[in-house]
């Protein structure tokens, strides 16, 4: 059990004085009155550098750890697969539908609206002509809006 100063460990490892401070800031090397430990900064830095090779005390720890995460990481892929496949057969049922579809088919309808609407006054504008009676002018009016919306209704 050497102890040494920060400078010196780094002077031996080839490592600049700020790296050797983020590493002791980080708690990755942890100083015992201002000193470093040599032989634990090693093997601090060995398990940094290859986190699966663990140290001879905490191989049993970390395997644990690892079986843990590996677990964790399977559990989580399972459930994704699912929440997939249930997007898929839904789509194959027919019960979801695309977002990009459902626009597509709001705008046509739409359209198809607009053009039923705009269409009115083109095809009773001849019979309102001769009109003077302000209910049979409404009564015409009202039978071809109604006309229009069963014609939209009626096309799905």
């Amino acid at each position: 059990m050497a102890f040494i100063t920060q400078a010196e460990w780094g002077r031996k490892h080839n490592y600049s004085r700020q790296y050797v401070n983020k590493l002791v800031n980080n708690g990755i090397i942890r100083l015992h009155n201002g000193k470093i430990d040599e032989e634990e900064a090693d093997m601090a830095i060995a398990a940094v550098r290859q986190p699966m090779k663990a140290s001879k005390n905490d191989s049993l720890t970390d395997l644990n750890n690892l079986s843990t995460v590996l677990l964790k990481t399977r559990i989580k892929s399972e459930l994704e697969k699912v929440k997939y496949l249930e997007i898929k057969n839904k789509e194959a049922e027919k019960s979801l539908v695309s977002a990009d579809g459902v626009r597509i088919a709001a705008f046509n309808k739409g359209r198809m609206v607009r053009d039923a609407l705009l269409n009115i006054p083109d095809r009773v504008a001849s019979m309102l002509a001769k009109e003077t009676d302000t209910n049979r002018i409404h009564e015409i009016l009202t039978k071809e809006i109604r006309q229009i919306i069963e014609e939209i209704l009626d096309s799905g």
